[in-house]
C-alpha cells in the first residue's frame, strides 16, 4: 500500500506522506518552510500539508495538497516555528496565537496569510510509483508573508548528477510517529537523511528515493509532511517536495517529487507571483 503523506481526517487507501521522524530537532532555520490547512468550498477543514514560500507570496507544495478535484478551494499558511502546536486537538479549541486550525491571527510574531489561488502543475491522482502523477502544487497568497530569505529551487538536472548517499534535509510540521500511538506535534521539525535512489523503476525518473528510517542519527518523513522541501544538504536549495512513502510505520523508504526537471521550473515561474531563484548546484 502506498502512503501519501497529507494528514488528514479520513482515511484512504493511498495517502500523501510526512511528517518529521526520527532524530529530529526543533526547526527554527527554516523560517520559509509554512503549515498549511486545506479547506472546501464551504470553509470546513480538510487536510493540512508542509511547504515552502519562493517569496513573499509564493508557496510550493505537494500537487496532493492543492487537489481541487478532491475539494480544495482555500488555504491558511503559517510561517512560525509553533505552527499549531498550542491548538488542543481534544477540545477543539483554538491557539490563541496562531488561530490553527481555522483562522488567520497575522502578527510580527505568528506571521500568516489566506490563500484563494491554489495552482495544480496537473496531478492525476493516487499514482505514485511507475509514473508521472505531477505531485507538485502551488499556492499564491492574498497577502504577502515578508521574510529575510526565501527557498531556491534547483537547476534543472540537479538531481542527476547527485550520489546516492548525498545529504539532505527534511522540514516540515507532520506526524512524528505512529505507534504505539500517533504522534503529532504541529511544530516545524527538521531531520538530516540521504539519497537512497534516483534512478530505478520506482523513481521512474520523477522522482528521489529518499532514506526514512531513523538509524545512524538521522530521520525522516511520515503523514502530514507532504509538500514541505527536501533540501539538498545544509542549503536553502529543494530538489523535491515530499510525496509518499511505502510504510505505514513510518519507516523504509519515502519518495519526493523532482522540482529540478525543466517543465516544473517553468511552470512554477510562470505562475509564480514575483521572482523565483533557481539555484545550481555542485
Amino acid at each position: 500500500m502506498l502512503l501519501a503523506i497529507a494528514a488528514s481526517a479520513v482515511a484512504v487507501t493511498v495517502s500523501p506522506a510526512g511528517a518529521v521522524t526520527g532524530n529530529f530537532t526543533p526547526d527554527f532555520q527554516h523560517d520559509y518552510v509554512v503549515l498549511i490547512a486545506f479547506y472546501d468550498a464551504n470553509g470546513n477543514f480538510l487536510w493540512r500539508c508542509s511547504g515552502s514560500l519562493l517569496n513573499d507570496y509564493t508557496v510550493l507544495t505537494a500537487g496532493h495538497c492543492t487537489d481541487t478535484k478532491s475539494g480544495a478551494a482555500s488555504a491558511i499558511v503559517w510561517a512560525s516555528q509553533e505552527g499549531g502546536s498550542l491548538y488542543n486537538a481534544s477540545t477543539g479549541a483554538e491557539d490563541p496565537n496562531t488561530g490553527y486550525p481555522n483562522e488567520c491571527l497575522n502578527s510580527a510574531q505568528y506571521p500568516c496569510a489566506e490563500s484563494h489561488t491554489l495552482l495544480e502543475y496537473g496531478y492525476i491522482g493516487n499514482v505514485f510509483l511507475h509514473g508521472n502523477n505531477k505531485d507538485v502544487g502551488m499556492l499564491i497568497l492574498d497577502s504577502p508573508i515578508v521574510l529575510d530569505e526565501y527557498a531556491s529551487i534547483a537547476a534543472a538536472g540537479t538531481v542527476d548528477q547527485l550520489a546516492v548517499g548525498t545529504g539532505i534535509t527534511y522540514s516540515g510540521y507532520g506526524v512524528s510517529g505512529e505507534k504505539p500511538v500517533v504522534i503529532s506535534y504541529r511544530e516545524r521539525l527538521m531531520a538530516s537523511g540521504f539519497i537512497v535512489s534516483t534512478h530505478n523503476a520506482n523513481t521512474a525518473g520523477f522522482n528521489i528515493q529518499l532514506s526514512t528510517n531513523p538509524g545512524g542519527g538521522r530521520g525522516g518523513s511520515c503523514f502530514g509532511d507532504s509538500g514541505g522541501p527536501i533540501l539538498y544538504d545544509s542549503t536553502d536549495v529543494i530538489l523535491g517536495v515530499n510525496s509518499f512513502v511505502i510504510n505505514g510505520q513510518c519507516a523504509g523508504v519515502g519518495f519526493a517529487y523532482r522540482v529540478d526537471q525543466q517543465d516544473v521550473i517553468d511552470w512554477i515561474l510562470a505562475n509564480a507571483k514575483g521572482d523565483v531563484n533557481v539555484v545550481t548546484v555542485s
